[in-house]
């Protein structure tokens, strides 16, 4: 037998109302719902799984999130400033790591950054 290997890891984001976090997911980002358990929930997108756990206390705006690599990046930001969650610190730009990126938060101030690798994807 080898040693550990890491499949998978899933953010677990606070939020303040689990269910105005799932909505906003699932309708505004066009994630499915996982489930719901009242103070944990998750939701889905393609290979992309979140969970949430509820929090009493406000967490941090600015410290908590996750970045989401993801191929036609462009088109994703379009429907994304189409429905107007584009975080205006966060817009769409090149960066010299060598990655295109923009930033979303949910109604909690999580971000979440969506990433593409150059040569991934158009």
């Amino acid at each position: 037998m080898g040693p550990s290997y890491f499949t998978r890891g899933i953010p677990m984001l606070p939020v303040a109302n689990l269910r105005r976090a799932i909505d906003f997911y699932v309708d505004t980002l066009g994630f499915r719902l996982g489930f719901n358990a009242g103070s944990y929930g998750g939701v889905r997108r393609d290979a992309i799984e979140i969970h949430f756990a509820r929090t009493e206390v406000d967490a941090p705006r600015d410290r908590s999130g996750c970045r989401i690599e993801v191929t036609e990046i462009r088109k994703l930001y379009s429907e994304f400033k189409d429905r107007g969650v584009i975080d205006p610190a966060g817009d769409i730009a090149a960066q010299p790591w060598g990655t295109t990126e923009f930033t979303v938060r949910d109604p909690d101030g999580n971000a979440l950054t969506f990433v593409e690798v150059f040569g991934l994807g158009s």
